[in-house]
């Protein structure tokens, strides 16, 4: 498969935090990755991308360390993570990002949707998350998803932006046979990838 899904380590932390760096005005330092992993109710994966298969993984630029990051020519390299946290009976999305270069071809959805059917799977029937009022792209997708403002939380972000919490009631039937249907839409568009969504997500819950 030209595409994989596994649990995030350690050793991916410079790359994920390289990747928060471009998505983010304000991104997570190093030692906050770090910390995450030793979470005890906490999940994180990457999305793999060989590196057999180069497909511009620069964008326009990006030079030095980070393009020796994402230019190393063993193994697979990553190109976007998910996490979230088990607390309190529901789930929160911590973080959730893909490389610029790989955006608008479904891979961040794919993102969403691996971390709610793995929550769903063990027994979420709510899941929340934080998001920028000015993130139109980032609202668009958790609306299809479900999602809808709950409250807001002043001055949530370092630069002084508001956040919106969102959350979707995942445990109804309702959901399940909603998210079952954006499943399939998913792989029949991920189809001109090579992508095996089934399998993906299977392999990961």
């Amino acid at each position: 498969m030209p595409f994989a899904f596994r649990v995030m380590e350690a050793r991916d932390v410079p790359v994920v935090a390289a990747i928060d760096r471009l998505s983010f005005p304000t991104p997570w330092p190093e030692g906050a990755f770090y910390r995450e992993l030793q979470r005890e109710r906490a999940s994180y994966f990457v999305l793999l991308r060989p590196e057999e298969e180069p497909s511009q993984p620069f964008s326009q630029g990006e030079t030095g360390w980070l393009q020796r990051l994402f230019g190393t020519k063993q193994g697979s390299r990553v190109i976007g993570y998910v996490g979230f946290r088990l607390e309190q009976g529901g789930g929160h999305i911590t973080t959730i990002a893909l490389h610029p270069d790989w955006r608008g071809r479904g891979f961040g959805e794919l993102l969403l949707l691996v971390a709610l059917e793995k929550m769903i799977s063990r027994g979420v029937d709510v899941v929340t998350l934080e998001m920028r009022p000015s993130n139109d792209v980032a609202h668009q997708l958790y609306r299809k998803y479900g999602f809808r403002v709950v409250r807001s939380r002043r001055r949530y972000y370092r630069d002084g932006e508001d956040a919106w919490v969102m959350a979707a009631n995942v445990g109804d039937e309702a959901y399940r046979e909603r998210l079952t249907e954006l499943h399939q839409a998913l792989e029949a568009r991920l189809s001109q990838e090579e992508i095996d969504v089934g399998q993906i997500t299977n392999r990961v819950l």
